[in-house]
């Protein structure tokens, strides 16, 4: 098996926790409150937008044959932030003048740190992985979830087969940074890799429960 398989087995239990979600399986099944899904539409725009200077942070370091795929990423995310509007329009919900919640501001915090302080196979790591959650999630939405759904262009956009070669290709490009690695780096790439998984799943868990700051009454939440 190559890196990331063996990623995927180490933290198979975590991964299953991941798509065992009451976020996913409500939203699959279409019981999710509107609410609740509006919670997550506007945070996952922030990550959405603060996803394009991580990938900028990536490019300078990256080596030629990834320069065109990494500026094919960025548009691909502008056009990700076109959707959110566009479906944020179609059931009323205001994209303007949000806030990042805690866990999603600690996320983007530990993107654009491990950009500027990992090696590039670290943070290819983290790019594999939240892109690879996103894939898997997103399946497990769509599963259940009626195409007529407002939410299913999101279904189409993660869980498609456009994105599923896009993931393919990362997982093995990942392999490769990982054979050319040594012991202690890859055991670094290993670390983010869980610890990207965790984040994901604390964001599905801020948007199921519409955490904000702890101990923070909402309008004592800092400013983004």
């Amino acid at each position: 098996m190559g890196f990331a398989a063996d990623q995927l087995q180490r933290l198979r239990p975590l991964w299953e926790q991941m798509l065992a979600h009451r976020f996913l399986i409500q939203t699959r099944d279409g019981t999710i409150a509107p609410a609740t899904f509006a919670t997550w539409m506007r945070q996952d725009y922030l990550f959405v937008e603060a996803a394009i200077p991580f990938l900028s942070a990536m490019l300078p370091r990256a080596p030629r044959a990834h320069w065109g795929p990494l500026t094919e990423v960025v548009a691909m995310l502008q056009k990700e932030l076109v959707l959110f509007q566009e479906r944020a329009a179609a059931v009323g919900v205001s994209l303007r003048d949000v806030e990042p919640a805690f866990v999603n501001h600690a996320y983007v915090q530990f993107l654009m740190a491990t950009a500027y302080q990992a090696s590039y196979a670290e943070v290819y790591t983290v790019l594999y992985a939240a892109e690879k959650c996103y894939h898997d999630s997103w399946t497990v939405v769509k599963q259940g979830l009626d195409t007529t759904s407002p939410w299913y262009p999101f279904v189409e956009n993660w869980a498609g087969e456009g994105f599923a070669q896009y993931v393919a290709y990362l997982e093995a490009e990942l392999d490769g940074l990982a054979a050319l690695a040594g012991p202690a780096e890859r055991a670094r790439m290993a670390t983010l890799f869980e610890l990207t998984v965790k984040y994901e799943i604390a964001f599905w868990e801020m948007a199921a429960t519409g955490e904000q700051w702890p101990a923070l009454p909402a309008s004592a939440a800092p400013a983004a």
